[in-house]
């Protein structure tokens, strides 16, 4: 099995390639490991802007935000042991982006079996030999996740499940989109779950690329059915609620909540609806 590894670093002066390691992303088909140092970070963002700092620290947590499914927490870093989509050719894709803040380094192989105790040698190593690793270990339950994950499964029989949508199935599709499961009954029905409680910007961008996809579906198709799957965010999180509200009220998509999700099972069940060949 292999073990890939990237080094992720904040660009400080990119225009002079000055940057400095500040975290460490392992990952194998079935795990993903990811830490970043905090201690190191107060040092490194002395070097950028209030709104720089900011930004890139931001993107730091979301990393860690999306290494959620029955993600465990210990020793401060994340293990995934449901085969979060970290891929070399992904990481590959990132580490291209050069005037990027936060930079990756191409996904290099080890010859090592990846464990709590080889990642911390290796953060030490290659990012920050002074890192502390404090000893917490609890359990991140995520209830978006595990429904997501329920859903397709109970999708499997009824759609394709992943699936990367193209313009070989619905045309003028600029680039192909992914979304949890899509099918058709003679129209096209699709679901997508969505998160209305992670930061503002990952969320624009999820639903963007949904509505792109519906919308060229609904060209094509008026008969088609598109779903969104997930909760009312907190009203608190004004931008995620405002946000919320609008597609809630959209007609080119029907809002489900998450403790409603076989609402969509039941609807693909009903109408024979069936994966695209």
């Amino acid at each position: 099995m292999k073990t890939y590894y990237s080094i992720v670093s904040i660009a400080t002066k990119p225009q002079l390639n000055e940057k400095f390691n500040i975290g460490l992303l392992c990952f194998t088909p079935e795990k993903t490991y990811f830490h970043f140092s905090e201690a190191k970070f107060k040092i490194i963002s002395k070097l950028l802007s209030l709104s720089a700092s900011k930004l890139a620290l931001a993107a730091l947590n979301g990393m860690d935000n999306n290494i959620n499914n029955d993600t465990v927490v210990k020793d401060n870093l994340f293990e995934n042991n449901n085969k979060y989509e970290v891929t070399e050719t992904y990481i590959n894709y990132l580490s291209r982006y050069n005037n990027n803040l936060v930079q990756f380094s191409e996904a290099t192989t080890i010859d090592l079996d990846i464990s709590y105790d080889v990642f911390k040698v290796l953060f030490k190593k290659y990012i920050y030999s002074e890192e502390l690793f404090e000893p917490i270990v609890k359990p991140k339950v995520n209830l978006f996740t595990s429904v997501r994950k329920k859903f397709k499964q109970s999708a499997e029989q009824y759609a394709n499940v992943n699936f990367a949508v193209s313009n070989e199935i619905i045309p003028d599709l600029i680039v192909p989109v992914t979304v949890d499961v899509f099918g058709k009954n003679g129209a096209f029905v699709s679901g997508q779950s969505i998160d209305f409680s992670k930061s503002f910007s990952s969320l624009q961008s999820d639903i963007s690329s949904y509505l792109y996809l519906v919308e060229h579906t609904e060209k094509v198709d008026d008969e088609a059915k598109c779903y969104v799957l997930g909760d009312e965010p907190i009203k608190e999180d004004k931008q995620q609620h405002d946000l919320w509200k609008v597609i809630r009220t959209s007609k080119l998509v029907e809002v489900v909540a998450l403790d409603e999700s076989e609402k969509i099972i039941d609807y693909m069940k009903e109408k024979g609806v069936a994966p695209i060949a």
